[in-house]
């Protein structure tokens, strides 16, 4: 129990393992006495082993690996054995054949409506500050609502709030109202602090930001969704200038990785509903999940898409994959939940963790050669762009790159106001 607790004490994830583990590991570290470092490792290892239903960690372990070599010579070659297998384990797309997560039923949450300020409503995306380490457009967001009702095992907003409080800014309308507004802003997502369309008009929510979109003509605002729910098509008098996109993934992903999520053909069916009212759509296909028959049913998403839709319906495409920040991999491998969503190599990028660079040029390259030709040369196409990704990525992806965030943003602007058709805008106002 002492050792227990001193393991817990020097790295809290070990008190979070299984008890197999948890044991193992305190008998090999008696035996090995493992480095700190060594200790970080196997504890987030056992930790993936088991989300990944792979574990435990005893039966990676090797003690031949060590061979004839005694001491830390001996230690570190069995840490590395370890690490290594499991490393060409991540190397590899994730196979689901095998893998089934337990039953997710709906969080019993409670929803409060905040009067208070409390709630900051404006913010700005997680790209980095004005840097080149990603593609960034500018984009604003706004947190009407706080905390997430689906259950995505890669979801990050399960570690920014209150785990079973829904909590909707009160008085919304009139908030918005008195929004003081940067001049650059013309483009505001909904979608960073909960999902856009799950609530619907719930507390008002989206009849005062179609109040906040009209008094704002030539700002967009992005409602982003995984829900299927449309009762509110037809009931609330949309502007032009809200539009509406749904995040679509391959369905074993969501199947098996975006719990409690509508499916993919049931996204594509509220979609087709709200196109039909006469307003604008987009896509983001995203988050990419490198996966065994990942080809094939991103080509399935496409097809969907382009059976399903005319390109002047549609205002983008994005795509993108897995980030993760420190602190969310430090909360997946605490509650963990099975999921195979952080199987993968984990390299740092821009301060994060995502795949190599080359396994997202191989990844985003399909999909965008998977669109028929004229979903990318009509003129009134889609705009296609990349969201939060390695610059580098442009050119080999796309065939062509932005050489700066403004020259991105610029491009994206133009493209959204001319699909939005706001005859009062001028596209060749400055940003």
């Amino acid at each position: 129990m002492e050792q227990d607790q001193n393991l817990a004490t020097v790295y809290p994830l070990f008190a979070s393992l299984g008890t197999q583990d948890r044991e193992f590991i305190e008998r090999r570290h008696e035996e090995c006495k493992f480095s700190f470092q060594q200790l970080r490792q196997l504890v987030d290892t056992a930790a993936d082993l088991r989300q990944w239903q792979a574990g435990p960690l005893s039966a990676w372990w090797n003690p031949d690996a060590g061979g004839k070599a005694s001491g830390k010579v001996r230690t570190k070659l069995l840490v590395n054995d370890l690490l290594e297998r499991v490393a060409e384990l991540r190397r590899k797309p994730t196979r689901y054949e095998d893998f089934t997560p337990p039953e997710i039923l709906p969080d019993k949450i409670q929803t409060i409506v905040d009067d208070t300020d409390e709630i900051k409503l404006l913010g700005r995306c997680p790209c980095p500050v004005e840097g080149e380490k990603t593609r960034c457009c500018n984009l604003r967001t706004l947190d009407a609502v706080q905390q997430c009702g689906f259950a995505c095992s890669y979801c990050s907003i399960q570690s920014f709030y209150h785990q079973h409080e829904i909590r909707f800014v009160g008085d919304l309308a009139k908030r918005l109202d008195n929004l003081e507004l940067e001049s650059r802003t013309w483009h505001i997502g909904t979608g960073q602090s909960s999902d856009s369309l799950l609530w619907g008009d719930d507390n008002g929510t989206l009849t005062a930001l179609a109040g906040f979109a009209k008094k704002h003509p030539g700002i967009v605002v992005e409602l982003k969704t995984k829900s299927a729910r449309t009762d509110w098509v037809g009931n609330i008098d949309l502007p032009r200038n809200i539009v509406s996109t749904w995040s679509l993934n391959a369905s074993t992903i969501i199947d098996k990785e975006e719990h409690l999520t509508a499916s993919l053909d049931q996204r594509i069916f509220a979609a087709r509903r709200v196109a039909d009212a006469g307003l604008l759509v987009g896509f983001h296909i995203h988050p990419m999940v490198y996966f065994e028959g990942w080809q094939r049913q991103y080509e399935e998403v496409i097809r969907k898409i382009t059976e399903n839709f005319a390109p002047a319906e549609v205002v983008m495409i994005s795509i993108g994959t897995l980030t993760f920040t420190k602190q969310v991999l430090r909360q997946l491998r605490t509650n963990g939940r099975p999921s195979r969503i952080m199987e993968m190599e984990l390299t740092e990028a821009a301060g994060k963790y995502s795949y190599p660079l080359e396994t997202k040029r191989k990844m985003f390259g399909h999909v965008y050669s998977s669109f028929p030709t004229e979903w990318k040369e009509v003129p009134d196409r889609p705009f296609y762009y990349l969201c939060m990704e390695d610059p580098s990525l442009w050119e080999p992806v796309f065939g062509y790159h932005y050489n700066s965030d403004r020259e991105f943003e610029e491009a994206m602007k133009i493209h959204y106001l001319r699909k939005v058709l706001i005859p009062s805008f001028s596209l060749t106002s400055g940003i």
